[in-house]
């Protein structure tokens, strides 16, 4: 019986090892742009000096105000961690604790900023009162961080494997650290991320920022953007930039030190507990969104304690715990709206929780009461979206709670919907919802919305099987189920909804926690096949992640080597024409970006441009003038001056978004010829090459 059971082990174990590396060999098959183009990429590293003493000291003034907003995290963070106490647990982690404590700080002074915004008070001097203050509060708890240095109730000894996990895990983080001090270059985040911190300091207050959309949005990881960016701009605008993306970058840490001290708090052990942590850090979107000033690793990092604080409610329904769960979905909820997916992921397992409990009533108290005061905390930002616009959702499902403001309606909202729900190509073929699993692990692509916009890897896929045994067959940590069963709910609201890679980004700890979890339940035999795998796949993820750093090429510029513009001017097309309206147009200026990704974080003129569909006015005005005179004067009428335009795909009959399928040919071309004088008028030009034109206006 022994030797039969040992049989199907090894059985076992073979059959895994080889679905492993089918999976890496389909992965690494299709990174033809970014992995085989390895040492091609490298040498965008050189090309010049590479340190500055300028930029060197630029980089490290706004990494250091970065850092000492993270301190006053925890100083607040520990305030309130003190008003609130909880239990600890048997295998209590001071790592998770002290995570914890700062996500919970930085979570308050979101809201704290929220309402110095209201009341106009974002200033240098707002700044700096706010961090002494957070800094004094840290003051008093510094005793507190002497016991992250015990991270386990079991002391195991750090192998060579170890050691080897640890520095695959370091890579992506050092490399989003560097990437996150260069100037930005990611869409969202000079759409909105970004700029829309930048434009509230310049008015002193969050007043909505007219033509962006976006200032409607919850904004809690805005919030620390516009500190740091007061603080880094006391020394100077680069400064302020560099501090506005590295606090962002902070989350990036405190995730994966999150995921770590829960898995040991679960009983994994150091191995697995750092296995889980490696399979998060080297998805390559999760680098991309720490280095970009994106806010989806905040929103991970919250909903992953939320979910920790679950799994601690589950088995010690109190106060603490559901105070706990309502800070962090808050926190979460006031990032960005979809975390109502993971509010009824969490109602479920309340329901289940109170199933034949003695104490329903408590139960269900105490749990939906988290829920009800999660709301609570997150809802300044969606009744002041409400009271202005008449929708809380705003600018979403405005054909069904209907809501206005300029630049804004019904039509766009639902192709904003339309837009999204075209990611993971399930629109065009339904069979994708079945085959999503394997294709966002061996298809996903960047700047491909069919395939995902991101990469994910292959550890996951991996994991999966053995996850699904193990809940099937195996015993494994309550924890573990509940963490899997959330992660399923909140991946099957992300399938039908925006599969965007990066939105699934807050369900990827709480995965590689249950997967973590399910390997230790299985076999000396394919646990040791298991870790190879594991780190093989994460190997390959983080060559990726390290393809894209070569690509941007952003050290240089961190240290000093290259300048601001040299580096934009490289990554961004059209950098040298926001340099050309910023050098060869007046100061009280205006200018009209169509199809420009709506950068208005890169100029200093006053800008009028569409919020996400770039080219609507455009083709609003095309169609409602009946000769370039009068779309002429309809364009002067906007109040703008110049024009700069992306116009390469625009004038293209079988591409161009001016074109109305419902008119002849003839009124079409008629309409693309009358878009095409009005901006690539050549007595008017200003700068043009194959792609942007300037343009002045009436000239």
């Amino acid at each position: 019986m022994t030797q039969d059971r040992s049989n199907k082990q090894t059985l076992a174990a073979a059959a895994f090892a080889v679905f492993a590396v089918v999976c890496l060999i389909a992965f690494l098959a299709g990174r033809t742009a970014d992995i085989w183009q390895l040492q091609i990429l490298a040498g965008n590293l050189g090309g010049g000096p590479l340190i500055g003493a300028e930029g060197i000291w630029q980089s490290a003034a706004g990494s250091i105000f970065a850092v000492l907003i993270g301190v006053a995290w925890f100083g607040l963070g520990s305030f309130v961690s003190f008003l609130i106490p909880a239990t600890r647990s048997a295998n209590h982690s001071h790592v998770l604790e002290l995570a914890s404590k700062i996500a919970i700080g930085s979570a308050f002074w979101s809201l704290i900023w929220f309402f110095l915004g209201l009341a106009g008070a974002y200033s240098g001097t707002t700044a700096v009162a706010t961090l002494v203050i957070g800094l004094v509060l840290a003051g008093l708890n510094v005793s507190r961080i002497r016991e992250a240095k015990s991270e386990s109730r079991v002391p195991e000894r750090a192998g060579a494997f170890d050691k080897a996990l640890l520095l695959l895990i370091a890579v992506p983080v050092v490399l989003a650290l560097i990437s996150a001090a260069a100037p930005p270059t990611a869409k969202d985040s000079l759409l909105y991320h970004l700029s829309v911190p930048k434009a509230f300091i310049a008015q002193g207050s969050n007043t909505f920022v007219e033509g962006n959309i976006a200032s409607y949005l919850a904004l809690g990881t805005e919030m620390h953007i516009v500190w740091a960016r007061l603080l880094g701009g006391i020394f100077s605008e680069r400064t302020a930039e560099v501090a506005g993306t590295i606090v962002v970058w902070l989350f990036f840490p405190l995730l994966l030190a999150s995921i770590f001290g829960w898995a040991r708090e679960t009983g994994i052990s150091r191995r697995w507990s750092l296995i889980a942590v490696l399979m998060a850090a080297s998805v390559p979107t999760a680098y991309h969104v720490a280095s970009s000033g994106y806010i989806d690793i905040a929103l991970a990092l919250y909903i992953t304690l939320a979910i920790y604080s679950l799994c601690r409610w589950w088995g010690q329904p109190s106060n603490a715990t559901a105070s706990a769960i309502a800070i962090f979905l808050g926190a979460g909820l006031g990032v960005k709206m979809t975390t109502v997916f993971v509010i009824a992921a969490f109602a479920l397992v309340v329901l289940l929780r109170a199933r034949n409990a003695a104490d329903t009533g408590k139960i269900i108290a105490t749990g939906f009461g988290s829920l009800i005061l999660a709301g609570a905390i997150a809802s300044p930002t969606y009744i002041r979206t409400w009271a202005v616009t008449g929708s809380p959702v705003f600018p979403f499902y405005m054909s069904i709670w209907p809501g206005t403001a300029a630049g804004w309606d019904v039509e766009r909202s639902n192709l904003f919907q339309g837009m999204n729900a075209q990611y993971g190509g399930a629109e065009s073929n339904k069979a994708n919802y079945l085959t999503a699993p394997v294709r966002v692990s061996v298809m996903a692509q960047p700047e491909e919305p069919a395939n995902y916009d991101g990469v994910l890897g292959v550890a996951f896929l991996i994991g999966l099987p053995l996850l699904i045994w193990a809940l099937w067959k195996l015993e494994i940590p309550t924890e573990a189920k509940i963490a899997a069963g959330v992660a399923g709910v909140m991946y099957l609201f992300w399938l039908f909804s925006s599969a965007q890679l990066r939105y699934l980004l807050p369900i990827v700890p709480a995965l590689a926690i249950a997967i973590a979890a399910s390997v230790e339940a299985f076999g000396d035999k394919l646990r040791g096949i298991a870790q190879y795998a594991f780190a093989a796949a994460a190997l390959a993820a983080t060559l990726t992640t390290v393809a894209w750093f070569c690509q941007k090429a952003p050290l240089r510029v961190v240290l000093g080597g290259e300048t601001r513009d040299e580096y934009l001017t490289r990554n961004l097309d059209y950098y040298p024409f926001y340099q050309a309206v910023d050098t060869d147009t007046p100061k009280d200026s205006s200018v009209w970006l169509i199809n420009m990704r709506r950068d208005t974080y890169n100029i200093e003129r006053s800008v009028y441009s569409d919020y996400l569909f770039e080219d609507w006015t455009l083709r609003t005005l095309v169609w409602d003038s009946a000769n370039i005179g009068e779309a002429r004067a309809k364009a002067k009428a906007l109040g703008v001056q110049y024009i700069l335009t992306r116009y390469d795909f625009l004038f293209n009959y079988d591409r161009s978004t001016l074109v109305d399928d419902k008119k002849p040919r003839s009124e079409n071309e008629s309409k693309l010829k009358m878009a095409k004088d009005l901006l690539l008028d050549p007595a008017a030009t200003i700068k043009s090459d194959n792609k942007f034109s300037l343009v002045r206006l009436g000239a």
